[in-house]
């Protein structure tokens, strides 16, 4: 075990050019005998078995007890870590919220994060393999230098890479197999995003975009649209809808839209295809931010579709342009023009619902809601479907479970029955 004392550790290898601290952290410990979670726990006694990752989670305690036993400049061991791009690529990080374009690495409890990439060329390359720290930058997908595709995963048994977990010293290592990182290939990628990625590098080197009449704004803002488009790419009902106007309109992304997976955790998707939905968020973030209204009118997607938070959580630059174009109209209609639409969707053999005459008509009203037939069996659209039974002990709430479980019905058709006999009320269901 290593001395606790203020003395210098045997191994203190030196910090590498752009080498992320988890993988200083994984050759220190190497160089010194032991394995990273070796390393971790004498460190931080009590504290996880596994360390988090230590890209973000590594704390001014933790930078300053490896300043202080392998003489590395604290400062230094800081810009290695996520800590590097505060105000760049995030406006603050406290630990708890996920990061845009900074997915975790390892695993997250039972959850595969598959935030850590490579390129096994450029560590076959290496005199000493190590992992840089822009290859945790998601919207990074290829390797500019070897022009291949990035590795996330294990080719061999599909787990995510963690270089804290592995066991081995003398290189990259999958912590599952074993297999050796360098004995691996990047695939060429489907498109070249070699363009798209040099931009958003320049972005954040920058601090600052133009986005249109929205004039400056600051990196992490233009990168934070730039993840809600993506997202919009990746999953929903009119994701490949948005992909087919791209394709349609860009060359390089005419790909049939079923090639690439529809999902909504953009960190479970491929290096592969990152390259091709990044570029196409890119492509909409162009020409801001008309390109995306344009996209957004053709596919059939209004505000309800791409604002489904508070207006506080999307930056003004988004929330303002949705608001601007992508809101539906909020339209008058005098009761005998909504029971004129409700007599339309009849004869159609539709109910008429507030969704269905909101569709019909275009827009919503208060008359609309006040005169809509109930989306399902029970209150009319917007009125007080619940109840309140807080003065209902529970002792009570059991007892008309377990009655109602012995008539064979749910406990609302036998409230409703039992209320009903007791009101001397018609019953006005067929039970």
């Amino acid at each position: 075990m290593l001395p606790i004392a203020n003395d210098f550790w045997p191994g203190r290898p030196a910090l590498l050019e752009g080498e992320s601290f988890s993988s200083w952290f994984a050759r220190v410990a190497a160089a010194n005998g032991l394995r990273p979670a070796e390393l971790y726990r004498i460190l931080q006694p009590g504290g996880d078995r596994n360390p988090r990752d230590l890209d973000r989670y590594s704390d001014i305690h933790l930078l300053g007890m490896m300043s202080e036993r392998t003489g590395m400049s604290a400062a230094a061991l800081e810009q290695s870590t996520f800590a590097r791009w505060v105000g760049m690529a995030f406006e603050r990080d406290d630990g708890l919220v996920k990061l845009d374009w900074l997915p975790p690495a390892g695993r997250e409890k039972a959850k595969r994060c598959f935030g850590q990439q490579l390129c096994p060329l450029c560590l076959a390359e290496d005199a000493v393999p190590y992992l840089r720290l822009e290859w945790r930058l998601s919207f990074i997908t290829v390797c500019p230098k070897h022009q291949r595709l990035l590795l996330d995963r294990c080719p061999a048994c599909n787990e995510p890479f963690s270089v804290l977990r592995q066991d081995r010293h003398g290189g990259i290592f999958c912590w599952s197999c074993g297999a050796d990182a360098r004995g691996f290939v990047g695939d060429a990628p489907p498109v070249d995003p070699v363009p798209v990625q040099d931009d958003l590098l320049n972005t954040l080197s920058q601090g600052w975009r133009g986005l249109g009449s929205y004039g400056p704004v600051y990196s992490f803002t233009a990168l934070r649209i730039l993840a809600i488009i993506t997202r919009l790419i990746a999953g929903g009902r009119h994701a490949y809808a948005l992909r087919e106007w791209i394709a349609n309109r860009e060359p390089r992304f005419a790909l049939p839209p079923e090639n690439l997976p529809r999902v909504r955790d953009g960190a479970l998707l491929t290096s592969r295809a990152r390259s091709v939905l990044v570029g196409m968020a890119h492509y909409l973030l162009e020409d801001w931010p008309h390109r995306f209204v344009a996209a957004s009118q053709y596919v059939g997607m209004s505000s309800r579709d791409v604002r489904k938070r508070v207006d506080g959580a999307y930056p003004f630059a988004y929330a303002d342009a949705v608001e601007w174009n992508l809101t539906e109209p909020l339209i008058g209609s005098t009761r005998d023009e909504v029971l004129a639409a409700k007599e339309v969707l009849r004869k159609r053999g539709h109910s008429a619902t507030y969704q269905k005459l909101k569709d019909l008509r275009g827009g919503k009203s208060r008359t609309m809601g006040e005169l809509a037939d109930p989306a399902s069996e029970g209150a009319a659209w917007g009125q007080g479907r619940y109840w309140k039974l807080d003065g209902v002990s529970a002792e009570v709430k059991e007892a008309a479970r377990l009655a109602a479980h012995r008539s064979g019905e749910s406990v609302a058709v036998w409230l409703d029955r039992l209320v009903r006999k007791e009101l001397n009320m018609p019953s006005t269901r067929v039970f």
